[in-house]
């Protein structure tokens, strides 16, 4: 063999010799820098490149990458255990967008669900939906009343006169109503205040003439109930300061919002406002009322009402945070 080619055969089992000598540390470096370039890293956590044992494989070895992963956003896998990202802890459940909106923050069995009331109250289905109580596996409102969803359930004459107590944050007020007024008007509303479904409606249009409310804040309520139109009462009474009626934007379509006049507003008389009540105490609160708090800018335009009626509170609360809501509304 030629001094050349023994040469050449030496360099070759030179570089063997060295690609065979290197460290698991080498090798691990090297395929952590591939790791983090591929798609697994960025969904599931698996960023660092592991050569013990072999195989060498790409997996989930340090908090920061599971922290970083869609995974842990998107479900909780946010700690790492045995090569891969899982949810271990309430901390992990507490990262995902689903803690704060359905109370999804407790861990369990390797995954994210609803564990306590405790879940429920810091939810947005509390804040918006008065789902704050734990029941099976899902946040409920425990107050809400089945009558909600199915007006079959109800139909009670309302008494001769009956009054009814309005809270907001601003204070309260009260009102009398007399079914002799507008009786078909006043057997609805008294039925709907019964079951409750005034409580945390918004005052999602007030302007100098009239405070209108009764869009329920659950949107699955407001489409019930839209469908269950009132024929018309005849106008009994006029429709001056501090009366309250349903709106009537064309005959027999009346349903749940109510208005309150805080002027005289008498050329309603004629096209078919028909008062049902009167606010007798309080009517400085309903005059503090946030006037159109579109976007927090008083003297805005009030919400579009397809928007408010398929958003419900949700909706409000997320572009009108300056707009007023009743706490509570109840019979006397």
């Amino acid at each position: 063999m030629s001094v050349r080619i023994r040469h050449v055969v030496t360099v070759a089992l030179g570089i063997l010799a060295l690609s065979g000598c290197r460290t698991v540390q080498d090798k691990e470096r090297d395929l952590t820098a591939q790791c983090k370039r591929d798609w697994p890293c960025k969904k599931s956590g698996l960023c660092t490149g592991l050569c013990t044992p072999e195989p060498c494989v790409c997996a989930a070895k340090t908090p920061s990458d599971c922290t970083s992963s869609t995974d842990c956003n998107g479900v909780g896998a946010c700690t790492p255990k045995d090569g891969k990202c899982v949810v271990a802890t309430n901390a992990d459940c507490a990262r995902v967008a689903a803690c704060k909106a359905t109370g999804v923050c407790t861990a369990k069995d390797g995954i994210c669900l609803v564990g306590s009331d405790a879940d429920c109250a810091q939810s947005d289905l509390c804040k918006d939906q008065r789902k704050c109580s734990l029941k099976g596996s899902a946040c409920v409102d425990a107050t809400f009343n089945p009558a909600l969803l199915d007006p079959s359930k109800i139909g009670d004459n309302a008494p001769e006169k009956f009054k009814v107590k309005f809270t907001t944050k601003k204070g309260e007020f009260v009102a009398e109503f007399t079914r002799a007024w507008a009786p078909i008007a006043a057997d609805r509303f008294y039925n709907l205040v019964k079951i409750g479904y005034y409580n945390e409606d918004a005052f999602y249009r007030v302007d100098d003439s009239q405070a209108e409310f009764g869009v329920h804040g659950n949107p699955e309520v407001s489409a019930v109930w839209m469908g269950m139109k009132l024929k018309d009462d005849p106008n009994k009474q006029s429709n001056d300061r501090g009366t309250i009626a349903f709106p009537r934007p064309y005959p027999n379509s009346r349903w749940a919002p109510v208005v309150i006049h805080t002027k005289d507003n008498r050329d309603l008389n004629q096209v078919g406002y028909a008062p049902f009540g009167k606010v007798i105490q309080g009517m400085n609160v309903v005059d503090s009322l946030t006037k159109n708090a579109g976007e927090g800018a008083p003297g805005s335009k009030p919400p579009d009402m397809d928007k408010l009626v398929h958003g419900g509170n949700a909706f409000l609360r997320a572009n009108y945070p300056q707009m007023d809501f009743l706490t509570g509304v109840s019979l006397m």
